[in-house]
């Protein structure tokens, strides 16, 4: 590929795309569970809302970001994973999805070489957009 492709931004109807591809994917149960490991009431999870009954220090606002965080980050990396070992069971819709963020074909995006399909995948899971779209539905479930 010549250049590089550029991504929209992700946008409120993209939402039902994801969630499309997210109930193809059969992966809903799995997706539940990691949100709710990282951010339900579990003993062993870190409570986030804490500063709801104190006022934080500058030091504990801060571990406190931190550790939501890398939250957002595990529970993306996850369902990243949870999400490849379905993959096929989507795959056109997926490539239509990064097709439209794109403003290119899906034909295309199904043409793409490897490192340049593997770069627009990882592109895609960077999205500030997409941790804002698991935090809300995080914040749905808790």
């Amino acid at each position: 590929m010549a250049e590089k492709l550029e991504m929209r931004e992700l946008n409120g109807g993209d939402i039902f795309t994801m969630l499309g591809i997210i109930g193809k994917l059969d992966i809903k149960e799995e997706v539940v569970s990691l949100i709710e490991r990282q951010y339900g009431n579990d003993k062993d999870v870190i409570s986030l809302s804490d500063h709801k009954k104190k006022k934080l220090t500058k030091k504990e606002q801060e571990a406190a970001n931190l550790a939501y965080q890398k939250r957002g980050m595990a529970l993306v990396t996850d369902i990243g994973f949870a999400i490849l070992r379905h993959v096929n069971d989507a795959k056109a819709d997926i490539n239509k999805f990064l097709a439209d963020l794109t403003d290119t074909s899906q034909k295309e995006i199904e043409s793409l070489s490897m490192l340049d399909y593997t770069n627009l995948l990882v592109d895609f899971g960077k999205k500030a957009e997409l941790k804002d779209f698991f935090q809300s539905i995080a914040s749905l479930l808790g």
